[in-house]
């Protein structure tokens, strides 16, 4: 044990040495000379000298010595000689670090900071500070802290919230160039309409989202009192009209019709997302699928409100049924998509209930996948541009030129396909015919590197963007004439940008 012993201490030695010749220790011929005393001597700066008479025991003694060695530089020299830094902390530390946990402490507002951040964030209610879950959650994580009362809460986010929308209108009220989204939508539970305006800017180079705020809608819904509203709101927030550069909304007449008359004609502009929406729907009320479309739902609504139905589905299947919604995007889309899949399994299910509705039939189950087919494109295309943290304005020509291809590559093998093809066509030309002249979107189109204009194909609307970008940019725009002997552009169903991939080429 004595070799042993002594070999550990000589390694020990050498470690120190040429590792931490800072620390400057006196040993001499195996004993420390500052280490005399059989009593254990603490210094200040958490330092303690060992217990033992030796450095050769001091090395060996696990309680002594750590991983980090570290020296208190507000000692004296001759305090520095043969010290270790002990694990244990200082008083003065720990009761400090015990107080930040206090009303008012460092550490205590910074937790508190943060919840106020988790509960405006993530839309959380106020009484999440008092449900138990929560409270036991916190208090094993820290068990120092004192979670504030749902009244603290509230004060802190109201506080917050004044302080946060004082520095965004200041903001907007900088910003030359903003667009604004806004739309009206009515709580069937309460039935109360509601008016929701946001604002989109650049700001230190990163595009940023604001949501202005709700206003509940107590008058009639008419252009002249949508009108006051929005300007309320926008005086509110000390947004400057000269800085308005557009304004997005559905294609009511009411709120339309508000906009031109509150901000001007040419900065009202129609939500691509929607009038694209209105396409398909179009066609399912008026078409000759509506027939079929409403046996679907009326089959799914049944199923839907049968536990024994729903239990059979459940019991052979793991997909679910979808039912459409007329204000979601693609969700007739998906509710067709969904039943075709399952149509097999349902149609035995329905058999077994008398009272349930009868199943659709061969062709006309062929009809709906027909349309589907049809539908495919549309969806995408709502995907593309409902991107909620990119900028889509650039895309909605291109996409309106792609769908057009995709539309027209379509070749339904059924008569009522065909019809269903033709009446798609119909709503899409009588909604985006005079796209290319929206001056905004046009711009957009053209300023971006990935389709400049390749993607017009109204003569007219490209001279006059071409002449708008020179006027604006006093600088001549070449035009490449169309070739001849480009490549037909060819339509991938699967690949939404195919034929915009093969124009490139």
């Amino acid at each position: 044990m004595d070799v042993k012993g002594n070999s550990n201490t000589t390694n020990m030695k050498f470690h120190l040495k040429r590792a931490h010749a800072d620390l400057n220790l006196l040993l001499v011929d195996g004993v420390d000379a500052g280490l005399t005393s059989n009593k254990t001597n603490v210094l200040p700066g958490n330092i303690r000298m060992p217990r033992s008479d030796s450095c050769e025991e001091a090395c060996d003694d696990p309680n002594y010595i750590t991983d980090e060695v570290n020296l208190t530089r507000s000692l004296s020299s001759s305090s520095l000689e043969s010290v270790i830094v002990s694990k244990q902390p200082r008083i003065d530390y720990t009761l400090l670090k015990q107080n930040s946990y206090q009303a008012g402490g460092q550490k205590a507002t910074q937790i508190t900071n943060c919840l106020v951040y988790m509960i405006a964030k993530d839309n959380m209610p106020y009484q999440t500070v008092e449900k138990i879950g929560f409270q036991t959650f916190v208090k094993t994580l820290c068990p120092l802290y004192n979670i504030p009362s749902r009244a603290t809460i509230t004060r802190l986010i109201e506080e917050k919230y004044l302080k946060l929308s004082e520095s965004i209108k200041l903001q907007l009220h900088k910003t030359e160039n903003l667009s604004l989204t806004t739309d009206i939508w009515t709580d069937t539970l309460n039935v109360k309409s509601f008016l929701g305006l946001t604002c989109h800017y650049i700001h230190n180079d990163k595009h940023k989202s604001v949501a202005l705020g709700v206003t509940e809608l107590n008058d009639a819904h008419t252009s002249d009192n949508i009108r006051i509203w929005l300007l309320s709101v926008i005086d509110e927030w000390k947004i400057c009209l000269s800085s308005i550069v557009t304004i997005v909304s559905d294609n009511g007449a009411n709120i339309k019709k508000a906009i031109r008359d509150g901000f001007g004609a040419k900065k009202q502009l129609s939500c691509f997302a929607h009038t694209i929406n209105l396409i398909p729907s179009k066609v399912l009320e008026d078409g000759q699928i509506n027939y079929v479309y409403k046996k679907v739902k009326s089959i799914i609504t049944y199923i839907k409100k049968s536990v024994i139905a729903m239990d059979s589905l459940r019991a052979i299947s793991n997909l679910k049924l979808i039912q459409s919604v007329d204000t979601r995007w693609n969700s007739a889309h998906d509710m067709l998509e969904k039943f075709v899949e399952l149509s097999d399994k349902i149609g035995t299910i329905l058999l077994k209930f008398p009272a349930a509705p009868s199943m659709i039939h061969a062709k006309e189950l062929q009809t709906l996948i027909e349309f589907i087919e049809l539908l495919k494109p549309f969806k995408e295309a709502t995907k593309i541009i409902s991107g909620e943290y990119y900028l889509t304005a650039s895309k909605v020509i291109p996409i309106i030129s792609t769908l057009r291809i995709a539309i027209n590559k379509l070749e339904p093998a059924t008569e009522e396909g065909n019809e269903m093809k033709q009446q798609l066509l119909e709503q899409f030309y009588f909604r985006f015919k005079n796209l290319e002249e929206e001056t905004i979107l046009a711009f957009c189109t053209v300023l971006d590197p990935r389709f400049k204009l390749i993607h017009f194909t109204d003569a007219k609307a490209r001279f006059n963007i071409q002449s708008q970008l020179e006027t604006a940019l006093n600088n001549a725009v070449s035009i490449a004439e169309n070739d001849e002997t480009s490549p037909t552009p060819q339509f991938n169903n699967n690949n939404f940008w195919a034929y915009h991939e093969t124009l490139m080429k």
